[in-house]
């Protein structure tokens, strides 16, 4: 668990109190507590499943006053609250084991605790600061829920609550992506906002996990979710651009990675993203321009170098796309795309053995990789060994895309040399 959670539910550790703070009986019903609610029109809290539909700002900020107001009501019925004896013991015993950061064994004690009185607040405080101490973030936003319902007996720590749930529930929903639950890793982000609302990533966390699951739609709404809780914050709009770019929607594509770039001047993802929309509209010298200035943000960005060797070559700029493709051949020595342009480009200067070599490289990568196939055939060809030529077309000619052009090389090695040529 990060430390900012961790410290603000320790610092909200009670001391353990005895019975006798607390009246015999237990005064404040449910009923009248809603009763107390419905005085303040006031709504009661939910937890919406997704971002869809989300309350505007104004009933965000009216709602987290609603659990703030709900846990001071919460208070009062605690003062009420009379646990036994046997109960305010296992609590003490717990508090003990938690300032011994024995986590384990404090939540166990404390367990038995809140078992025995399930509206113990204090108890079920201190439950959530083990199981949140446990990384067990379900169990401890459960536990925490239960405080703020119940109360707890000191009402600065029932305000605090809702914070802290809101941290737990995204922590818990980064737990549930990394490990691909993607519905559930929505509902936990969704959680969180219920008791955060505003958190841009929140909304963008919730957008990711609908494109794992192929929901477009829904991911579109989350990142146009994320753009209206912070206008500033950059990564909805290169994932916005990804969608609309994947739709053929080139121009607000560009837009949108135009305006993440507007944010953040080195931002390489939207310059990679640009640089797509720019070669899907036939501007190469412009998607170069882009690309270099996203490697030269980030050195590592292997793509970035493929996608400059593969515009330069589409350009008949074989001499100027070699040096960037060896450079993408030496980040990702086992990146078959990367050999096959860099054979491409060996073809294009007249080096074919330096095509040949690369061009193996990249046929031994990928399994019937017919694009470098056909680059290598031509390599062997221009060489004179036209039996490894005559192999790599024969198995390249299956693809509909190169079956006309190695039918045509097939037939020209075929035919008997003229006399006197």
């Amino acid at each position: 668990m990060e430390a900012s959670t961790r410290k603000g539910l320790q610092q909200g550790e009670l001391q353990p109190r005895g019975w006798l703070l607390y009246p015999a009986t237990r005064s404040l019903t449910t009923d009248s507590l809603l009763s107390r609610l419905s005085d303040l029109h006031l709504p009661l809290p939910g937890h919406p499943k997704s971002t869809k539909n989300h309350c505007p700002d104004t009933m965000n900020s009216n709602f987290v006053r609603s659990l703030a107001t709900l846990a001071l009501l919460a208070c009062l019925q605690a003062a009420d609250a009379a646990p036994s004896s046997e109960a305010v013991a296992l609590y003490r015993s717990g508090y003990e084991l938690l300032r011994a950061r024995d986590f384990r064994n404090a939540a166990i004690e404390l367990e038995q605790a809140v078992q025995l009185d399930s509206a113990y607040g204090d108890a079920l405080y201190a439950l959530g600061t083990a199981h949140a101490s446990l990384q067990d973030f379900n169990k401890s936003a459960l536990a925490l829920e239960a405080a703020l319902r119940h109360g707890t007996s000191r009402p600065e720590l029932a305000e605090r609550i809702p914070r802290l749930l809101g941290d737990l529930h995204f922590k818990a929903a980064l737990k549930s992506r990394k490990q691909r639950r993607y519905g559930e890793a929505i509902d936990h982000f969704g959680q969180s906002l219920t008791y955060r609302p505003g958190n841009a990533q929140a909304h963008f966390s919730i957008g990711t996990c609908h494109l794992q699951l192929r929901q477009r739609e829904e991911a579109r709404g989350a990142f146009l979710a994320a753009i209206e809780a912070d206008a500033g914050y950059k990564w909805p709009y290169v994932s916005l651009g990804n969608i609309h770019r994947r739709a053929g929607k080139l121009r607000q594509a560009r837009s949108m990675y135009e305006k993440a770039i507007s944010l953040d001047g080195e931002f390489a993802d939207a310059f990679e993203g640009l640089a797509h929309v720019q070669i899907a509209s036939d501007d190469l010298e412009g998607a170069v321009v882009t690309l270099r200035k996203a490697v030269d943000i980030n050195g590592d960005y292997t793509e970035g170098f493929v996608l400059i060797g593969t515009a330069l070559n589409q350009l008949g700029r074989h001499g100027e796309a070699i040096e960037p493709l060896q450079q993408a051949t030496q980040l990702e020595a086992k990146n078959a795309d990367a050999h096959y342009r860099l054979a491409e480009a060996h073809l294009g200067t007249g080096s074919y053995r330096d095509a040949v070599q690369t061009g193996k490289r990249a046929v031994s990568l990928r399994r019937d990789f017919h694009a470098a196939q056909v680059i290598l055939a031509d390599a062997h060809f221009k060489l004179g060994d036209l039996d490894k030529a005559r192999r790599l077309y024969t198995a390249a000619v299956s693809d509909s895309r190169f079956k006309d052009y190695c039918q045509h090389q097939l037939a020209e090695m075929d035919r008997p040399p003229v006399e006197g040529g």
